[in-house]
């Protein structure tokens, strides 16, 4: 899902982009790595299969060397430039850098980009008429797509809007306030899926955002930076550095990482595979947008078909308003006692349309502890939580934050927490089985669980 910047007064953007590049300029950023090592073009190769080659007739790719740290490139004869690429490809990703050029040469941050420069290009046209971090389809794309919301008048201290689907962020008149010409500016870019979802922002801003409407390039390619072709751009240069990288991992997928971590995939987005309902039979509901939904699946929940003991589980979750659900875990076992539901067998994570913070509201561990706060975002809005299950210890985040721990040692005695108030579980939760089944409940409205990953703890 592709996040937009706050929209917010053009005065406070300005003063938000800035302490946003002052902090993160070479801040470590969750998820990134360097693929410029500031020192020599390891990792990368000059392209000279382009059509801004044809001077030298696609001989050499333009003039390639690092200067002051710094990534730079410029026409390597009279009209003749090239795209200079990373070696390793990318599918899913968001790339950022910094950006000093002097204002003349045209140049791009291609994204996918194949050896001849077909690509996604997030339009680095800085001169007169052009334009930052709109986008345009190079090479056999045909120029499709090609959007931006803003053009230079002239000098670089001016621009003027242009129609676009994603309206200019900035007033045009505090345009010299937030660029920074002759000094080091962020650009970011961002592609995901396939057709795909691409979004640029300039200095902590976003500046695009657009969804192709059909799969017109393949699903990976290279990083790639462009001199272009023509004219006499031999004297000026583009300039890059600190470039880095985050791989974006495709929804019910695990990256590299995650398999080397020891994570496992328990949905693969497309079948019910590895599923049931706890009355041990198939779901009656369908995948539905690569998700798994358990209303109406035909029991009082879904369940992964095999039980596990101490883990990590990662999921995503949508609910719709009203929504009543949650996330079972150590349900042991599947056949309910007499007089109860299944999920007397387990713990519940709750899953709730609230804004509280009680023991019914998302984040809790259901009637037995509170979150801290309610961290979950509106119905109708992805959500992200981890819940940790080890020993007799339960600990929940969502949207990353840490909103619950419990210690079920303390839970001694049936329909009573540690405080000595009352709960509604006949059970001591210090002997509950810490082995048992994951499973999603349904409880009267559709909700929808996709990237469900668990990683296995000692």
């Amino acid at each position: 899902m592709i996040s937009r910047a706050p929209i917010c007064s053009a005065p406070s953007r300005v003063i938000l982009a800035l302490l946003v590049l002052a902090a993160g300029a070479g801040a470590e950023e969750t998820g990134f790595r360097q693929i410029f090592d500031g020192s020599t073009l390891g990792g990368w190769h000059v392209s000279a299969k382009t059509g801004h080659s044809r001077a030298s007739g696609n001989k050499t790719g333009g003039k390639w060397e690092v200067k002051e740290g710094a990534l730079t490139g410029a026409q390597d004869i009279v009209g003749n430039g090239g795209i200079i690429l990373t070696d390793e490809l990318f599918d899913d990703f968001e790339v950022a850098l910094e950006m000093n050029n002097d204002y003349g040469p045209d140049s791009g941050l291609f994204l996918r980009s194949t050896e001849d420069g077909t690509a996604f290009q997030a339009m680095i046209d800085y001169h007169s008429n052009g334009n930052l971090m709109g986008l345009y389809g190079e090479g056999k794309l045909g120029a499709r797509p090609s959007v931006r919301n803003f053009s230079f008048l002239g000098p670089v201290t001016e621009i003027a809007a242009e129609p676009a689907p994603f309206a200019l962020p900035v007033k045009a008149e505090s345009w010299a306030h937030f660029w920074r010409h002759g000094q080091w500016n962020e650009l970011r870019a961002r592609i995901v899926g396939n057709p795909p979802t691409i979004a640029t922002w300039i200095n902590g801003v976003q500046f695009m955002q657009w969804t192709e409407t059909e799969r017109r390039h393949p699903d990976s390619g290279a990083i790639g930076l462009q001199v272009h072709g023509g004219g006499d751009f031999t004297k000026q240069f583009v300039r890059y550095r600190n470039i880095r990288v985050k791989r974006i991992p495709r929804d019910n997928s695990l990256s590299d990482e995650e398999r080397k971590a020891g994570w496992h995939l328990l949905f693969d987005g497309k079948t019910l595979e590895g599923w049931m309902t706890s009355s041990k039979q198939p779901s009656k509901t369908p995948v539905e947008e690569s998700s798994l939904n358990p209303h109406k699946s035909g029991h009082y929940m879904l369940v992964h078909e095999r039980p596990w003991t101490n883990f990590v589980l990662a999921l995503d979750f949508k609910i719709s308003k009203g929504c009543n659900s949650g996330i079972f875990i150590r349900t042991s076992s599947l056949t309910p006692r007499p007089g109860k539901d299944v999920g007397f067998n387990g713990i519940e994570i709750a899953i709730d349309d609230t804004l509280g913070a009680g023991f019914h509201d998302t984040g809790a561990v259901y009637d037995l502890a509170k979150p801290s706060r309610n961290a979950m975002k509106p119905a109708g809005q992805w959500n992200h939580i981890e819940i940790t299950s080890q020993t007799n210890s339960i600990s929940v985040r969502v949207n990353d934050e840490l909103v619950t721990k419990m210690n079920g040692n303390l839970f001694k005695k049936a329909n009573r927490r540690p405080d000595g108030s009352e709960h509604k579980f006949d059970i001591a939760f210090a002997d509950h089985p810490q082995s048992g089944f994951i499973g999603l409940q349904d409880h009267g409205s559709p909700c929808w669980y996709k990237n469900i990953k668990l990683r296995p703890l000692p």
